[in-house]
């Protein structure tokens, strides 16, 4: 089988900065089993550290006889075993965010469960999604790494969302191919609600400047923001957060 290779437009991120990060030691045994193994790391943000539990050597994964199989089946691509540079700004955003003790968030794309775990350092009641069943046994892991024992985890398609709502929905790094922008915006209408948030962050990817114009166009009031929270007028080959408000039902 062919080895498969991430898109030009992500290529540019994927070996995303670790200046900040330490390598640690942690007890993997009960994680799946990745061909590259499991590295820890500890991230910084103000006086909050962060640990992860991370893929070491992400790309090895895409030589992996499971990952090429699920790649011709459906187009799959491991993209959850990076930590993208966007999950760094996001997290900080996600302390710094107004949302009160207690607030029910959904992430969307977890990945390694950063953003997440960011989400319930702050307070939040926070459930983790992912396609990736992998996916969501590091990020429920790095939960209980950092003490969260109850943050929930669980698979999660697009293409079939569950009718469960919530306040706030984020993701980041989930606007890089075009057809994940539908999907996304179809699990928007089922599970956010009426006067919600939706925050999705992006590296700066070509489609994401379309998913700007496609949530204006479903009524969405749309805010974009940098990475010291400065509001943005258009989409740019940069870290942009999407802000999406809801309207409230009249």
């Amino acid at each position: 089988m062919t080895p498969i290779s991430p898109t030009a437009d992500t290529r540019r991120e994927i070996n995303p900065a670790n200046e900040n990060a330490t390598s640690l030691v942690c007890d993997t045994s009960h994680l799946p089993v990745l061909p590259c193994g499991w590295i820890v790391r500890e991230y910084s943000f103000g006086d909050r550290t962060l640990k992860l539990t991370v893929p070491d050597r992400p790309d090895a994964l895409l030589e992996d006889p499971e990952v090429l199989a699920a790649n011709d089946r459906d187009d799959y691509m491991p993209y959850w075993a990076y930590l993208w540079p966007a999950a760094i700004h996001m997290s900080r955003a996600v302390m710094k965010a107004d949302w009160s003790a207690g607030t029910r968030v959904l992430e969307l794309g977890c990945g390694v469960g950063l953003v997440g775990v960011a989400a319930r350092a702050k307070g939040c009641r926070v459930m983790m999604t992912d396609y990736d069943a992998k996916s969501v046994a590091v990020a429920q892991h790095n939960a209980r790494l950092n003490g969260f024992d109850d943050v929930e985890a669980r698979e999660l398609d697009w293409r079939t969302p569950p009718s469960t709502t919530y306040p706030v929905i984020f993701g980041c790094d989930l606007l890089y191919e075009q057809r994940n922008l539908q999907p996304i915006l179809e699990l928007l209408e089922v599970m956010l609600e009426p006067g919600g948030i939706c925050w999705l962050a992006d590296g700066g990817r070509n489609v994401a400047h379309q998913f700007w114009y496609l949530a204006r166009e479903r009524g969405y009031a749309v805010t974009m923001r940098d990475t010291e929270g400065r509001e943005i007028m258009t989409p740019g080959f940069h870290y942009q957060l999407f802000e999406l408000r809801r309207p409230a039902r009249t």
